[in-house]
């Protein structure tokens, strides 16, 4: 039952791929999903890589890259982590899973995109009103992920999206999927993602159901503000699919470099290619580099860590660098706790 169930999978897996080889030829949709944040890096060791993690992800990791991986976890993992994104923003992330052995893997995770409060600015009061707003979004997950084989693990979440801007709000719910598979050829992993699948989203609140109020109060003016109308309209969510491979060409007991590459296709934007490596000491000492292909300003990228045994307990320490181009540098760093 398990090996039909496996091979299913891989069938299903086939037909996306063929389907994004026929989106691609007939139509393109760049710009066109919001909730744009879904596809941040959220911790920053697959930052330091590149984004090419998809096949390598293990553990809490895996909450954000690859369900499937949650399961290579023993016991109870913790990460948190933060960066701060461009234009004053930042990007917070909680995770918490818990290996229930033959019953599955389980965790939760909240990712926070936020800013800080800003002057509203009108047509007449270009220099400000003296009244603020806030923006905001957020992603609440559960994630199962269990191992079918020794060799083969699978796994999905139920995401809840919130974005609220202003006195305006939306909500939308959607589904990850993950899977990885194991060889004995040098460590070979192939892992599989399709993320942010499900519906869409569309905003509602006082300024867009009143429109016709705000028209007559503000004058003749008003008759079509932009700021509502981009947020009037429903868009989809940033769905995609990802496929990678990892493997481990030096894996010893003093010494491990695993080589990574993926290929991921986006619903909103063309095909984007990740390449990343890691070279491990003892599995105490990490130094990541990463390279993105086919994206906007966003290039190379590099990263250590730190892994550490206290009473049982294992911290890690993770710092990631992204180079962003004329848009400056993205810094990532993230605890992590296992017991």
């Amino acid at each position: 039952m398990k090996n039909l169930f496996i091979i299913v999978f891989f069938i299903i897996q086939l037909g996306i791929v063929i389907f994004s080889e026929l989106r691609a030829e007939s139509f393109s949709n760049v710009g066109h999903a919001g909730a744009n944040f879904l596809q941040i890096p959220a911790e920053p060791v697959g930052a330091a890589l590149g984004n090419s993690i998809v096949a390598s992800s293990r553990g809490v990791d895996g909450l954000y890259w690859n369900p499937g991986a949650i399961t290579n976890s023993q016991g109870t993992e913790i990460l948190l982590s933060t960066a701060d994104w461009i234009i004053d923003t930042r990007l917070s992330f909680l995770g918490i899973i818990h290996n229930f052995g033959n019953y599955g893997t389980f965790g939760l995770s909240l990712m926070a995109f936020t800013m800080d409060k800003m002057e509203i600015t009108t047509e007449l009061e270009p220099n400000g009103t003296g009244e603020y707003f806030t923006a905001g979004s957020y992603c609440f997950s559960g994630t199962y992920g269990l191992k079918l084989t020794d060799r083969f693990s699978f796994g999905g979440s139920m995401k809840y999206i919130y974005e609220q801007i202003w006195e305006t709000h939306g909500s939308g719910i959607s589904f990850d999927f993950g899977s990885i598979y194991q060889a004995d050829f040098y460590n070979l992993r192939i892992g599989m993602r399709l993320a942010n699948f499900g519906g869409s989203i569309k905003f509602e609140g006082d300024p867009i159901d009143n429109k016709s109020e705000y028209v007559q109060e503000y004058s003749e003016i008003y008759t079509s503000d932009p700021r509502l109308d981009r947020v009037s309209e429903k868009y989809s969510l940033p769905q995609q699919y990802q496929i990678g491979i990892a493997i481990d060409p030096i894996h010893s007991s003093e010494n491990r470099l695993t080589l990574l590459y993926s290929f991921n296709d986006p619903i909103d934007n063309k095909r984007q290619y990740n390449v990343g490596s890691e070279f491990a000491f003892k599995e105490f000492f990490f130094l990541r580099a990463g390279y993105k292909f086919e994206y906007e300003e966003q290039n190379l990228s590099a990263g250590l860590g730190f892994r550490f045994t206290l009473s049982g307990v294992k911290p890690q320490l993770d710092y990631a660098f992204n180079n962003f181009g004329i848009l400056g540098s993205i810094h990532f760093m993230s605890l992590r706790i296992g017991f």
